[in-house]
């Protein structure tokens, strides 16, 4: 996920995390995954009952990984409920649902630091959403505008101290142009208006936190207009359904 704000981001206070997840937990970011070698996709993935979300539209994104395109796509004329897979993290307290046509394979972070990365691919093999357990780690951010387009409570996440992140679609500006922000995120980072601070995507869990992003080209969308008509498409409605389902055990 990518804009150039670096004008008003200050660094992520981590600890316990692979470089590309501190730059991406506050604020504009790279639109790739960290690079590390591949494990196998974890052999806690397993078929579930399905969910009633639409189904998967052919995908609109380029080769290289991210969504959207700049140019957002059509709206799905045909909406149908995709069947599941549930995948758990080696430690066996998050999971997660997601369309049985989509992958996951995990990766650990550099240089032996804690956590393990789960990155979700779509049916043609590019990269919509990384996730991270078992990270410790911290936002600070400066401020924005922020327009919130979507929002909703995330039950299976509610964290320690009854802290309750929750699910967020957003667009922030700094004055230089806006940025799109999709994922769990801290409730600041659901404020809208004028000098909030800007997206935090890094939410404290009982094993240490997590962090998720969903991949945006640069720039995600020509206009607000372009970002509010994804919505109305299969490839949203599956994200924001994988994120809903997250659950902390």
């Amino acid at each position: 996920m990518n804009s150039h704000r670096a004008a008003f981001l200050t660094a992520v206070a981590m600890a316990g995390i692979s470089a590309s997840l501190v730059l991406a937990g506050c604020g504009s970011q790279p639109g790739t995954p960290a690079t590390a070698p591949d494990l196998a996709v974890s052999n806690t993935a397993e078929r579930t009952a399905t969910l009633n979300v639409p189904a998967s539209s052919s995908p609109t994104a380029p080769s290289t990984g991210g969504v959207p395109a700049s140019k957002a796509p059509a709206p799905s004329a045909k909406h149908a409920s995709p069947a599941l897979k549930t995948f758990t993290f080696p430690d066996g307290h998050i999971s997660f649902a997601y369309p049985e046509a989509w992958t996951v394979r995990t990766i650990l972070p550099q240089a032996g630091l804690p956590g393990v990365e789960a990155i979700v691919a779509d049916a043609a093999g590019n990269d919509l959403l990384t996730l991270a357990n078992g990270v410790n780690a911290g936002c600070t951010g400066g401020p924005v505008s922020r327009q919130v387009f979507d929002q909703a409570a995330v039950p299976g996440m509610a964290g320690p101290n009854d802290t309750e992140p929750g699910f967020g679609f957003v667009a922030e500006s700094a004055g230089n142009g806006d940025a799109y922000f999709m994922g769990l995120a801290d409730p600041r980072s659901l404020k809208e208006g004028d000098g909030v601070s800007s997206w935090c995507n890094l939410v404290p869990t009982a094993n240490g936190g997590l962090f998720t992003r969903v991949h945006f080209n640069d720039p995600g969308f020509p206009n607000k207009g372009a970002a509010k008509a994804w919505m109305a498409t299969d490839q949203y409605a599956q994200l924001k359904a994988l994120i809903l389902s997250l659950r902390y055990a």
